[in-house]
């Protein structure tokens, strides 16, 4: 074995290679957000959608020498042979201040967490970490209680309104949902000069605007992206299950099998049936599947969200997912559902007492549950109508339009506006 004092330096030099890959063009919303001189950061979320570039941009910023400021890939060999704590201590000791480390994971020990911990408890006062992970890793549930310790912040991919300015320069500000509710026909007014026909747009997005991918070429996207797939059900989520069982390839059936049919009803012995796997194990991919944000799943208004329990409705997490794993069974309805629920779960996701809550009511597509509001939302074409959830102040129709004039009639691609 190696001593991390004697090559630290090959760190350095990979830190700075990696720093010279990374564009400065456009930075994520996130970026502006996170506390970054807070000792331990945590950023998850799904494959793909930008985080290793948002640390670097955050590295960049800092202007700082390797020696001081420092991006690691904890799927680096040098991790398989040294242990994490060992090589902060090195680090500190040739002058390290902020460290950068990526896909956290990967690292070659079962022992990531609790070194962290010891990281923060021993360093917190001389270091900055910032970590980043799968989002099927719950780095927060682990023994170490990593959640007292550390602030924690999920990316997503791409909104519609980032690949608006991403892909086509077009610059439109975030809303919010209350915003949109009350004044859906304003804001449309006021975007009509810089997006007078968003649909041709929206349908580009549903193709291949999620994830950043795009921005290597369009040719390589779906391959991009079934390859990225892939490698979460072969190795991220097997990285992140501790060693515990997970048979790749019937995951992959039934992700398939989810795909071809979404919106998917489950019927838990049937689905076990046909893939093979026990209910007590189709039940828990289902959950893997749905931390590593491949899958979205919604349970009726009156039911739990306990893992162990049946969802009621499946759907893929994104439009580009439908496009990527399933193109035969791709149908209009399915994508304006997709991108509406892909959309609004972003919002779930805020930090609060009581986050929000996305669920399926006994009349319409989807509630939006909140301490102070339940909103039911119809997504439809054009001409869909109240007929299903009636005429009420919190009913919305989501419809896939431009515009319109009706109060609680929402065009949905406006919904792409809300981060």
């Amino acid at each position: 074995m190696y001593s991390p004092l004697n090559n630290l330096e090959q760190l350095y030099r990979r830190s700075e290679a990696a720093l010279k890959q990374v564009s400065s063009t456009y930075t994520r919303p996130l970026l502006r957000e996170i506390q970054w001189e807070d000792p331990l950061v945590i950023l998850l979320g799904p494959r793909g959608v930008g985080k290793t570039t948002l640390l670097l941009q955050r590295l960049a910023e800092l202007e700082l020498p390797p020696q001081q400021a420092l991006y690691v890939d904890m799927g680096d060999l040098y991790f398989q042979a040294n242990r994490l704590l060992d090589f902060v201590e090195a680090f500190l000791e040739n002058g390290g201040q902020y460290l950068f480390i990526d896909e956290v994971h990967r690292y070659g020990y079962d022992t990531w967490a609790s070194e962290l911990k010891q990281v923060y408890d021993l360093y917190r006062s001389r270091l900055k970490v910032v970590v980043t992970g799968s989002s099927v890793v719950r780095i927060l549930n682990r023994q170490a209680d990593l959640s007292r310790r550390a602030l924690s912040y999920r990316l997503a991919g791409l909104s519609f309104r980032e690949y608006l300015l991403l892909g086509h320069q077009i610059n439109l500000p975030v809303v919010t949902l209350s915003d949109l509710l009350a004044h859906h026909r304003e804001i449309a007014q006021e975007s009509a000069d810089l997006l007078p026909t968003p649909l041709p747009l929206l349908t580009e997005y549903w193709q291949r605007g999620y994830y950043p991918y795009f921005l290597n070429g369009l040719i390589t996207y779906a391959d991009r992206l079934t390859s990225s797939v892939q490698t979460v059900l072969e190795h991220d989520i097997p990285y992140a299950t501790d060693g515990t069982s997970v048979n790749a390839g019937k995951l992959g059936r039934l992700l398939y099998a989810i795909a071809s049919s979404v919106p998917f009803v489950p019927n838990i012995s049937k689905l076990a049936e046909r893939t093979g796997i026990s209910r007590v194990t189709l039940l828990r991919y289902l959950s893997l599947l749905e931390d590593a944000r491949i899958i979205t799943s919604l349970r009726q208004e009156a039911k739990g969200t306990s893992a162990l329990s049946k969802p009621d409705k499946i759907y893929l997490d994104n439009p580009n997912l439908l496009h990527a794993l399933a193109p035969q069974q791709v149908t209009t309805g399915t994508l304006r559902e997709t991108f509406f629920l892909s959309q609004l779960k972003q919002l779930t996701y805020a930090k609060g007492l009581v986050p929000p809550e996305i669920r399926l009511p006994k009349q319409g597509d989807f509630s939006f549950l909140t301490p102070e509001r339940h909103v039911i939302f119809e997504v439809g074409g054009p001409k869909k109508g109240f007929a299903q959830i009636g005429q009420n102040d919190d009913h919305f129709v989501v419809a896939d339009t431009t515009s319109t004039e009706h109060a609680n009639k929402i065009p949905l691609w406006m919904f792409g506006l809300l981060y």
